[in-house]
């Protein structure tokens, strides 16, 4: 990557350049190469002591690598980017939340598949985005992002996305559930069957 850019001379990797050539920037004394790092290997024990030593301490659970290789998230993003043209910061984040579930073409709705993921969907919902929740039993958050143009949400599809909850919450098969639905603060409530988990599995990205 670093030589098709173009640019690789002049790239300059801070927490590993002493284990690779030197740059232009060093080259031409702009970096002090004696001020970098040799970082390597998986651990990050050497940047949990950099955090230490610069007092930073907020900072994202060390994890296993870089998004993009995870099948998963890499077929989601695909997913976003080929239905949503202007996604947002928000729009990612979501994509390493709970199940994604794609409706039609416009419409896709995310579901928690925990205590921990439903109360990050929550935190990342906005507004005009459709909250779906079952009322009285556990079972997931689903969200469903606020549709670009701002049309409104179809009735078959939001007993869709309602069906989908039901079907992921702690209600026995076959009993209808009583779903409390949120948006723009203002709640409704519907009562749907859970569908059929073939149906979840045909539709899931």
């Amino acid at each position: 990557m670093a030589r098709e850019s173009g640019y690789e001379e002049y790239i300059l990797r801070p927490l590993s350049a002493k284990l690779l050539p030197m740059t232009r920037p060093e080259l031409e004394g702009k970096v002090d190469r004696e001020l970098l790092l040799d970082i390597q290997g998986r651990s990050r024990k050497p940047q949990m002591k950099l955090a230490l030593k610069y007092g930073i301490t907020q900072f994202p659970e060390p994890a296993g690598g870089c998004r993009l290789t995870e099948p998963n998230f890499s077929k989601r993003l695909k997913d976003l980017m080929q239905h949503k043209e202007n996604f947002l910061v928000r729009d990612i984040e979501l994509l390493k939340v709970g199940r994604h579930v794609r409706l039609n073409e416009q419409v896709k709705c995310i579901v928690g598949r925990n205590e921990l993921e439903n109360n990050k969907i929550e935190e990342l919902r906005r507004p005009d985005d459709i909250l779906i929740a079952p009322e009285e039993i556990p079972g997931p958050a689903v969200l469903i992002p606020a549709l670009e143009s701002g049309s409104l949400l179809s009735l078959d599809l939001l007993m869709l996305a309602a069906s989908i909850c039901a079907r992921y919450s702690d209600a026995p098969a076959g009993t209808a559930v009583e779903i409390n639905i949120l948006q723009n603060e203002k709640s409704d409530k519907l009562s749907a069957l859970p569908c059929a988990p073939g149906l979840t599995e045909e539709l899931i990205i």
